[in-house]
């Protein structure tokens, strides 16, 4: 299965001008999807009903609540908490939101990246054709959520202006990009580069070190993990068992390979290890994208604590039963970035297995936050998303998924990634009413 975005939602479309704001990039996927002309009929009938030219109430709150609005009427099920007031009405919509104070949420987004380096990208000179289309992906998806741009726009910059101050999202924890083979002999960001995030923003930002991989040579390996800490100290690290070397990739529990890495990590103080986890996207081995190596990595070194990316959708049953049936696991972990904005608008159904799955057998402890912006630009529309989503009562019964309570979106939004990471969930956030778009 290769991931990209544009087989899901082929019919986007810009519908306005300009900056979108964060409820025009929500509203304009719902309308992209397989569902996106039944939808439409219903959003159209709410903004008459609002006074206001389809273009106009696509960039409200109540565009917004329209388009959920319309699945839960098309669909038969309850997948969104919203009703037909805000719908209609961008004032009664905006009462609401303050109301639910959504700003007072302390929200860690796990899954955060800049995506531009400061060399750009050539191809044949610093960039192989693997490594472009990687690249070109990452524009495409960048232009959908309203960054003219692509991947030029996911500069440190902005990384400011999208996340920290253009969403709710308190803290923001980067993430790397290596794939050294495909850019050129460097991380695809390098280090250096990828630092000014941390520098610029101290108390908002964690970073983490990455384009690690044994296959590059494990004493290589090594050194570059204490240099991250020694130089750059990163609190953390987010890897990639799918490689560019001639081996194709790795895994966790390899003795050899994998093992003094993760007793380096315990010398060093790095006690968070995340791995990307599902999506195989590219070029790259579909098989080092399950999550059958945290098994035994997971038993062997049970002090550390490992994080499955992407929560391994579409293989995240897999994962999840690997604490299902190990429920004394207490090391195991997953975020849902990308996973969750990739199924919330145009696959409800499936976005409610998705979390019903993890937070029944991984637990709430264990299922964190996480949008992957920049790469889908401001995450805004994904913060008040999961707000209003919920898991149908036809679902909870049938399959024993817990509902999305206050209480367990409170755990998912930033409690469990604050406990891992040692954070204090003081950090403010923009105020609700704050207007937001997508700067650039």
């Amino acid at each position: 299965m290769e991931f990209n975005v544009f087989e899901y939602f082929k019919g986007y479309k810009r519908t306005t001008p300009g900056p979108m704001t964060p409820e025009e990039q929500g509203t304009s996927y719902f309308l992209a999807g397989h569902m996106g002309e039944r939808i439409s009929e219903h959003v159209d009938v709410y903004a008459a009903k609002a006074g206001l030219s389809r273009r106009n109430f696509l960039g409200t709150a109540s565009g917004f609540a329209a388009a959920m609005l319309a699945v839960n009427e098309i669909t038969g099920m309850k997948f969104f908490d919203v009703t037909k007031a805000e719908a209609a009405d961008p004032a009664a919509a905006k009462e609401i939101k303050v109301a639910r104070k959504p700003g007072a949420d302390f929200i860690v987004d796990a899954h955060t990246h800049i995506c531009w380096r400061k060399d750009g990208y050539i191809p044949g000179v610093n960039t192989s054709e693997r490594g472009m289309w990687f690249v070109q992906l990452l524009d495409d998806l960048g232009k959908a959520m309203g960054l003219p741009n692509g991947t030029k726009d996911m500069t440190v910059e902005n990384f400011g202006k999208l996340i920290l101050e253009g969403s709710d999202t308190s803290v923001a924890i980067f993430n790397p990009f290596g794939f050294r083979e495909d850019y050129g002999g460097k991380d695809m960001i390098p280090i250096e580069e990828q630092a000014e995030v941390k520098q610029r923003w101290p108390d908002r930002t964690v970073m983490l070190g990455g384009g690690l991989t044994p296959n590059q040579g494990l004493r290589e390996t090594l050194d570059r993990m204490q240099m991250f800490v020694e130089t750059y100290k990163i609190s953390g690290l987010k890897l990639y068992t799918f490689d560019s070397t001639p081996q194709r990739g790795w895994w966790f529990d390899d003795q050899k390979k994998a093992y003094p890495m993760w007793e380096k990590a315990r010398k060093l103080g790095i006690k968070n290890i995340g791995c990307h986890k599902g999506i195989p996207f590219g070029q790259f081995m579909a098989r080092y994208a399950h999550a059958e190596d945290f098994d035994a990595v997971c038993d062997d070194f049970p002090d550390l604590n490992f994080i499955a990316y992407h929560s391994g959708w579409p293989y995240h049953a897999e994962l999840a039963a690997l604490k299902g049936f190990k429920p004394q696991r207490k090391n195991m972990y997953c975020e849902v970035g990308s996973t969750f904005a990739a199924t919330v608008t145009s696959r409800p159904l499936e976005c409610a297995h998705v979390l019903g799955t993890l937070l029944r057998d991984l637990g709430p402890d264990y299922v964190m936050w996480g949008t992957d912006s920049a790469l889908w630009g401001n995450p805004q529309w994904q913060i008040d998303a999961f707000r209003k989503f919920q898991i149908p009562e036809q679902l909870v019964e049938g399959h024993g998924y817990p509902q999305l309570t206050t209480e367990i979106k409170a755990k998912v939004f930033g409690q469990n990634a604050a406990r891992i990471w040692n954070l204090k969930s003081t950090a403010s956030a923009p105020p609700a009413e704050t207007p937001r778009i997508v700067a650039v």
